[in-house]
């Protein structure tokens, strides 16, 4: 399953979006990134593909508390649609209707009815002479082979969630792959525990003299992919206990995984848990397989949306990460918002779409043409920040900036041939190695 296309209407600060994520040869898999400033949307419209992806019964356990904040003000009625490009090898509707030709639409509204304060939210309506959608039957039925999407907000924690997002996340299907997203009291430590217990099962069974085989593909394909470079520092699984997973760097020393890095363990966790929600889904049976180069990857189709990716990373990671992941799920299409020119320089083709910021709101969320976006992919991340996609009028500190200027103002003085002060000659003087700094040549060409 990919997403095709996504259509908001009235919906918080969207009054009319849509965009279509197709790239030129018809195919989804790959790195699409948002971009915009904060309170731009990024994060509602990551949501609001959720919801219409996971229908309206899995939407409501995670937005009933708040249904009304999502109406755009003195609306009465708004939608999140989106196009569902389905795989016919893995993707399988329940009976009731032919399965659609082609891309079909899965649409969720948010309703105000006369003399009410809080919309009701729920599915589109069928045209008359329809008893069910295909939505209905394929991606919003929980019982509907395939289908495969989840989604990860910016705090992608290892461990410490509440019991009621604990609750959510340990049910299973498809509420638990979006929690995080719509939930900063949830943690993706349902994944670990679900590691640890196939690897004492797997234990346990070659006690028992009838080792798993299913176990044994499940344990070794986690951990050669997780193992993969994926981590920083040479860090791979080094064992896994019914207590820890450990890891060990390339100096051989040893850890338990939630004793590193804020960065490694999220990201750990998010792989972790992209894996396991494949493996409810699909199965052990062609999971996992190696790349031409033989590097371990996930076969798998699906839709994967994720917040804030950079979140905790180095920059050196956040060049790195989009590649890892785009190497080892090529069949996933991803859909992340950033404000790391690093991570944006990753995307494919058709893969940048720009959010107006609150300052800028007489411009139209859009996406890159096809001149802006090779600027983008080749430009160096300090012109990438100044480019249409960020939008930064410098990439120097405000202090910097005021050096330049007082800079500019001297030398104007110097050249018109004014005196200076004794302070200002000591100011010029100062500022002039400054400028060396600033614009990396030496003092005397300033």
């Amino acid at each position: 399953m990919y997403v095709k296309s996504i259509t908001l209407e009235n919906l918080k600060g969207f009054a009319d979006l849509h965009f279509d994520f197709q790239r030129e040869d018809s195919s989804y898999a790959g790195w699409t990134v948002f971009v915009g400033g904060n309170a731009s949307g990024k994060s509602t419209l990551l949501k609001s593909i959720a919801l219409a992806m996971m229908g309206p019964d899995a939407g409501y356990e995670l937005i009933g508390r708040a249904p009304a904040g999502w109406l755009a003000r003195n609306e009465h009625r708004a939608k999140a649609m989106t196009q569902v490009d389905w795989d016919q090898t893995h993707d399988k509707f329940k009976p009731g209707g032919k399965p659609p030709g082609g891309a079909f639409d899965a649409e969720v509204r948010w309703q105000l009815e006369k003399g009410e304060e809080i919309p009701i939210f729920r599915a589109a309506p069928l045209p008359k002479n329809k008893r069910t959608s295909s939505a209905q039957r394929g991606p919003w039925n929980p019982n509907a082979p395939g289908w495969f999407c989840a989604g990860y907000g910016p705090m992608r924690r290892l461990s410490g969630d509440s019991t009621q997002a604990g609750m959510l996340a340990a049910r299973g299907g498809v509420v638990s792959r979006f929690v995080t997203l719509f939930r900063e009291d949830a943690a993706l430590s349902e994944s670990e525990a679900w590691l640890k217990t196939n690897h004492s099962r797997w234990l346990e069974s070659q006690l028992l003299k009838s080792p798993s085989t299913e176990l044994k593909q499940l344990i070794d394909g986690v951990t050669a992919l997780l193992s993969d470079d994926l981590l920083p520092h040479g860090m791979k699984i080094s064992r896994t206990t019914v207590d820890q997973v450990f890891i060990e760097d390339r100096n051989k020393l040893e850890l338990p995984m939630r004793d590193i890095s804020d960065g490694c363990r999220s990201i750990y966790a998010t792989v972790l848990d992209l894996v396991h929600g494949m493996f409810e889904v699909y199965g052990i049976d062609g999971l996992f397989g190696t790349d031409s180069k033989g590097r371990p990857i996930v076969l798998r189709p699906g839709v994967v949306l994720i917040d804030e990716i950079e979140a905790h990373l180095h920059p050196a990671w956040q060049r790195d990460i989009p590649e890892w992941l785009k190497l080892h799920f090529p069949n996933v299409q991803f859909l992340v918002t950033t404000h790391s020119p690093l991570v944006a320089q990753a995307a494919d083709p058709n893969g940048v779409f720009v959010l107006p910021s609150q300052s800028d709101l007489n411009r139209e969320p859009r996406p890159l043409d096809s001149d802006e976006f090779e600027k983008l992919r080749l430009g160096k991340a300090e012109k990438t920040l100044l480019g249409t996609a960020f939008g930064l009028k410098s990439v120097r500190s405000h202090w910097a900036n005021q050096r330049i200027e007082q800079w500019k103002r001297l030398n104007a003085k110097s050249k018109a041939g004014a005196r200076f002060t004794m302070t200002e000659t000591k100011e010029f003087e100062h500022l002039r190695q400054q400028m060396a700094l600033a614009f990396e040549r030496e003092p005397e060409t300033i």
